[in-house]
C-alpha cells in the first residue's frame, strides 16, 4: 500500500503535466502512487501519461468525460489507496525532497492532523520564483477557517480517513471548492501541523482575463454562509458541526473587493458597479482607500512586475479603475488614494527600473510618506 496518493486532475494541460510528473519521479521517498485524471482533455494528455506509465508503474491514468475539477478530484479519491492524499494540479509540481519531508511529519501525528507546508509562486516558464509563502501555525482553526482558504489545495496533505469523514469535493461549486472541503475537514475534527519550508511550486499562469469574478463571488457567499451553519453533508456528531454566531460582513466585503479587481481589469465597469452596490454591506464612502489594495491580488495582477507588464498595468488597467471609482461617485482625492494603494507595487517597481535602485528607492520612500499623511 502506498503512503501517498497524488491526485492530479488534468484538462488540456499536457504541456505542464510533464513537469508535474517529472517532479514525482525525482522523489527520494518511493511509497507513492500518482493518479492522473484526464477530465475529457482534447490535447495529448493520454499520450503523455502513457509514456510515463511505461517508465513507472506507480503512475496511473483515469479517464472520464469532462466534469470539472471537483469531479476529477473525487474520481481520484475513489481510486486512491494511499494513507495520505495530496491534490496536485497538473500545472504545479513539487520540490525534489517534498514527499520525504511530508512523510516524516505525517508519521508524528494522527489521522485527524493535516500537514500543511509552504509554497513558491513560480513564473509560467519556471524562470523566476516570484514569492515564497509559509503557512501560519494555528492551535485553533475555528473560526479562522471560516474567513479564508488556508492555502492552495496542493499545500495540504490529508489522511484518507479524514477524507472519508468530511466527504468529497462539492461538484455544485464552480469556485472555492477546496475551501469548502477544508472547512468540512476541520468541522470533522481536523487539525493542521505546519512545515515551515516551501515544498511545492505554484505555477503563476496569467489567466486573470479568463476568470469570472461574479461566479467566484457567488461561490464565496455560498461557502461562507454554509460554513457557519450545521452541515448536513457530514456527521451530526462531528465535533465542529454546529451553528456559529459569527458575522461575516467584513469577510464578504474583502472578498468582494478582491474579485472586483478581476472584473474591473477585464473592463466590466458597469457590472462591477452594480455588483458593488448590490453586495457591499456598506456604501463606498464608508471604506478607507487602503482597503481597496486587495483589488491587486494573485487573482488579478499582483505579480505582473516585468517591465512590459508594468507598462500594461499602469497604462491600460489603471484608467479602468479610475473609471470605476468615478462611476461610483467617488471624489478625485479618494480615487487618487485608492488607486495609489491598488497600484503602489507597480509604481515602486517602475521607479526602480527607470532610475536604478538608489534613486528609485528614494522616490518610493517619498511616495510612501506622501500617501501615509
Amino acid at each position: 500500500m502506498p503512503f501517498f496518493s497524488i491526485i492530479i486532475p488534468c484538462y488540456n494541460q499536457a504541456n505542464f503535466l510533464v513537469d508535474c510528473l517529472d517532479s514525482l519521479l525525482k522523489q527520494s521517498f518511493n511509497e507513492w502512487e500518482a493518479l492522473v485524471i484526464n477530465d475529457g482533455s482534447t490535447d495529448n494528455t493520454n499520450e503523455v501519461v502513457a509514456s510515463y506509465m511505461e517508465k513507472d508503474n506507480r503512475i496511473k491514468l483515469i479517464e472520464q468525460h469532462n466534469q470539472g475539477l471537483s469531479a476529477a478530484r473525487n474520481s481520484g479519491i475513489k481510486s486512491a489507496k494511499g494513507k495520505r492524499l495530496i491534490f496536485l494540479d497538473a500545472d504545479d509540481f513539487i520540490y525534489d525532497n517534498a514527499l520525504n519531508v511530508i512523510s516524516k511529519a505525517a508519521e508524528t501525528v494522527d489521522d485527524t492532523t493535516m500537514i500543511q507546508y509552504g509554497y513558491a509562486y513560480i513564473t509560467e516558464q519556471r524562470e523566476n520564483v516570484l514569492r515564497k509563502v509559509m503557512p501560519v501555525q494555528k492551535e485553533q482553526l475555528i473560526p479562522d477557517i471560516f474567513y479564508s482558504v488556508p492555502g492552495p489545495c496542493h499545500t495540504i496533505a490529508i489522511s484518507k480517513g479524514l477524507v472519508d469523514k468530511c466527504g468529497p469535493f462539492d461538484t455544485s461549486l464552480k469556485s472555492l471548492e477546496d475551501w469548502d472541503f477544508w472547512i468540512r475537514a476541520v468541522k470533522c475534527g481536523g487539525k493542521i501541523q505546519t512545515i515551515q519550508q516551501p515544498l511545492v511550486y505554484y505555477r503563476y499562469v496569467k489567466n486573470s482575463m479568463s476568470r469570472n469574478a461574479f461566479v467566484m463571488f457567488e461561490s464565496f457567499k455560498k461557502v461562507a454562509s454554509r460554513a457557519i451553519q450545521k452541515d448536513e453533508r457530514i456527521s451530526e456528531n462531528a465535533p465542529g458541526n454546529k451553528v456559529y454566531n459569527i458575522q461575516l460582513h467584513q469577510t464578504l466585503n474583502g472578498a468582494l473587493i478582491r474579485m472586483l479587481g478581476v472584473s474591473i481589469m477585464q473592463g466590466k465597469i458597469e457590472p462591477s458597479v452594480e455588483l458593488f452596490k448590490k453586495e457591499s454591506t456598506q456604501p463606498i464612502h464608508a471604506y478607507k482607500p487602503i482597503q481597496f489594495e486587495e483589488m491587486c491580488s494573485y487573482l488579478s495582477f499582483r505579480y505582473w512586475y516585468g517591465k512590459a507588464d508594468i507598462d500594461f498595468v499602469l497604462n491600460e488597467l489603471l484608467p479602468l479603475f479610475k473609471k470605476f471609482f468615478k462611476s461610483m461617485g467617488c471624489t478625485t482625492e479618494f480615487t487618487k488614494e485608492a488607486t495609489y494603494h491598488i497600484f503602489k507595487r507597480h509604481y515602486f517597481y517602475r521607479n526602480i527600473n527607470r532610475y536604478g535602485r538608489l534613486i528609485g528607492s528614494f522616490l518610493n520612500y517619498y511616495l510612501r510618506k506622501k500617501h501615509a499623511s
